[in-house]
């Protein structure tokens, strides 16, 4: 699908002018989701509120109107306590009222829940109970003798404090701190590099059978837990996942058995390929892996506030801690479309939202530029599964910063200052750019510690090239510091070790080669990996209802590299020549691959074909006029994309036979395409079909499993069925 020209809000933003924020002026520098590409900007408040910021630069910066005035109300903190509260309650209101008024937010706002400066100096009236919070939130961060540390974020207890270090010696220990506190061992680091994976088949109930790949020699089951608290769930998280189940999952409000399960193998911290999603358990799936990635924020945020209270006690000065990364950002989620952005928060949010305390800032913002109040009108009926994937706003070019707290959930945070990143391939390949660019940035990838690809298959129908860029950032040395405290930052992390750390989740409803090929030589997580295997099928054959002879051609090929040449001169020499007669006139060729399309296409029109084509780049007017043609008998070929059948969904009339160049992705587009043919069932239709050894897979997501292993093994290379009998 050709890129959308568009950019990422509805307002323009003014960047602001710094001399010490070293944010550069370029292309994106009216962006507000766009990351500045100098240091971002460190306010006092900001490090009180992530105290994995450095601390020591804070008494050097120049004291402003804004910060007078939150030191001449020290004095009055300890007497408005009571107050504070009730102003904190109304924050979230008035912050949405200011996010629709103010017209020189940039994209930092809301980094740290804090109102910048300009802000605090136009909005006058609410900057006195925002100083209110502020000012006992710093106070009760600094009082760390006290019996009970308050925080307006992060109630942090005593007794949660000492638990991290107790679970390193408890049996029961929390898997976050057993997967990322366990220092591996060179030997490992070696096995990992050369992918020296112990295999084993294992059968998981609910999911059915898989492939564990580990490097510990026996695969780890999962537990019989059900209790998520005895799981090391946050309790906040644990109080609200009924009622988010309710909404957004299950009408029982429980954790599904397959929820359960899944969740089990992602607390445990092992890569996941989950080929098996459907439209029914798509938003289940969703839920899980927002319900970790909360937990996974929240129990690393409270960590390093634990640690930075206890270097505050007499004699714990000098103590080593290593608990950060070279940047804040953990989670990265890549999603296909805006609409899975806004289930995604809308999510966390409900799982967030534990009492009225709840704030989410930026709210109002976010609804008006990711929500579509009014659905597209669509001409024509079309089938469920395209109604599933393009309701909503389907905008393909998006990326937001997310700030996690206990009791807050900040969007549109500047990337330096979140702990979840949601963005779509071309979001991102806009931000990382490529080598050469003036302006580029991605060490905001450089301490990633949990990827989720969640409907991967989607991502394929636009530009897998974006995701295969994507992996090869992550990981890399910083150009800058970006207010990172190098005494903090975990021994395996300076040792460049953090991608095998690194927990890797991808979801889909195929299972495709390419994703897999990712999954097997991008995700080396030395927690182990396991694979899902789809269950057995009869075929999306079974699905073809008109009566059609269907011949299945099957090409020799020595090498996948050598796949593309092999097919082009296969479909030459022995497919193309007898479909040259005008007896089949009116074919379709069904090319799923866009480099094919073209080779094809050049090849058509040097021998001088009739043919027309259709893809993903075709115009309105043309494709119209193409269609028409063929329709009527003025030519004699179509060509015919795989990714303009998934975005348009077309009904091709006018089809007497049809060549599947290749098996197409997603199984029910082959009986979609073969039922186009159902206008001519008394005429001598026909179906040919070209697979090779590589095509396992999708071969046996169309003829089914025990016809799949019978047509790859036999020394026959053509083989033939028909339906609708």
């Amino acid at each position: 699908m050709a890129p959308k020209k568009h950019g990422f809000g509805k307002r323009k933003r003014k960047s602001k002018q710094s001399g010490s924020n070293g944010v550069k002026k370029g292309k994106y520098a009216n962006n507000t989701n766009q990351l500045p590409t100098g240091k971002p900007e460190q306010s006092i408040t900001e490090k009180e509120d992530y105290p994995s910021q450095s601390e020591d630069s804070s008494s050097e910066e120049e004291i402003n109107p804004y910060q007078e005035l939150v030191s001449s109300l020290k004095q009055q903190s300890d007497s408005d306590k009571s107050e504070n509260e009730s102003d904190s309650d109304e924050l979230e209101d008035s912050n949405d009222d200011e996010d629709n008024d103010s017209e020189d937010e940039d994209s930092n706002e809301g980094s740290d829940d804090n109102v910048d400066e300009e802000d605090g100096k136009e909005n006058i009236k609410t900057s006195d109970k925002l100083v209110d919070a502020e000012q006992a939130e710093s106070e009760n961060s600094e009082t760390s003798d006290k019996s009970e540390v308050e925080d307006s974020e992060e109630e942090l207890d005593e007794s949660e404090t000492e638990q991290d270090d107790e679970d390193l010696e408890s049996q029961n220990l929390d898997p976050f701190l057993e997967h990322f506190e366990k220092e591996i061992s060179e030997e490992d680091v070696t096995k990992l590099s050369q992918s020296q994976w112990t295999k084993s088949e294992m059968k998981i109930p609910h999911l059915g059978k898989c492939t564990v790949r580990t490097i510990k020699g026996q695969p780890q089951k999962p537990d019989n837990l059900t209790d998520l608290k005895k799981m090391h769930v946050k309790q906040s998280l644990c109080n609200e996942v009924k009622t988010t189940n309710i909404k957004h999952g299950t009408d029982k409000g429980d954790l599904s058995p397959l929820q359960l399960m899944v969740f089990k193998i992602l607390n445990q911290y092992q890569d996941l390929y989950y080929p098996c999603k459907t439209q029914e358990t798509g938003e289940h799936l969703r839920l899980v892996y927002c319900l970790h990635a909360l937990n996974h924020v929240l129990k690393n945020r409270k960590r390093v506030i634990s640690h930075n209270t206890k270097m505050k006690l007499p004699g714990n000065e000098d103590k080593d801690y290593r608990d950060q990364g070279l940047a804040r950002p953990k989670v990265l989620i890549v999603i296909p479309f805006r609409e899975a952005a806004l289930r995604i928060v809308d999510i966390m949010i409900s799982l967030l939202k534990s009492d009225e305390k709840s704030m989410v800032s930026n709210k109002k913002r976010f609804y008006s530029e990711y929500k579509l109040d009014n659905t597209d009108q669509r001409k024509g009926a079309k089938p469920e599964d395209y109604e599933s994937t393009f309701t909503g706003n389907t905008d393909d070019h998006f990326r937001i910063g997310l700030g996690v707290a206990k009791k807050t959930l900040k969007l549109y945070t500047n990337f330096y200052a979140s702990d979840i990143v949601l963005a779509s391939p071309l979001g991102l390949r806009t931000i990382i750019g490529s080598e050469g660019d003036k302006e580029r940035d991605y060490d905001f990838l450089s301490s990633i510690e949990m990827l989720i690809f969640d409907q991967a298959d989607i991502l394929m129908m636009q530009n897998w090239d974006h995701i295969i860029h994507l992996m090869k950032h992550f990981h890399l040395q910083p150009k800058e510091s970006h207010g990172t405290d190098f005494s903090r930052v975990r021994m395996w992390t300076l040792n460049g070790w953090s991608k095998y750390y690194r927990q890797n989740i991808v979801l889909s409803s195929v299972s495709d080669p390419q994703i897999l090929s990712l999954f097997n030589k991008h995700c080396c997580n030395y927690n182990g990996k396991i694979t899902l295997h789809r269950p057995e099928t009869k075929g999306s054959i079974s699905q073809v209802v008109v009566q059609l002879p269907q011949v299945y051609h099957k090409l020799s090929c020595s090498s996948y590299s050598q796949l593309a040449d092999d097919r082009f001169n296969f479909f030459l020499q022995k497919i193309l020549p007898t479909h040259k007669d005008p007896v089949l006139a009116q074919t379709l060729i069904y090319v799923p691959s866009y480099f094919d399309f073209v080779r094809l296409r050049n090849y058509f029109v040097r021998e001088d074909l009739s043919f027309v084509y259709i893809s993903e780049y075709t115009k309105d007017k043309t494709l119209s006029r193409s269609r028409n043609q063929f329709f009527h008998g003025n030519a004699h070929f179509m060509l015919y994309t795989e990714r303009v059948h998934f975005y348009r969904r077309f009904k091709v009339r006018g089809i007497k036979h049809i060549i599947f160049y290749e098996l197409p992705l997603f199984p029910h587009f082959y009986s979609e395409l073969c039922n186009m043919l159902i206008e001519n069932r008394q005429e001598n239709s026909s179906c040919t079909v070209m697979y090779s050894q590589y095509d396992v897979q999708k071969l046996t997501e169309i003829v089914g499993s025990d016809r799949a292993s019978h047509m790859i093994s036999s020394s026959k290379h053509i083989h033939m069925f028909v339906t609708g009998e």
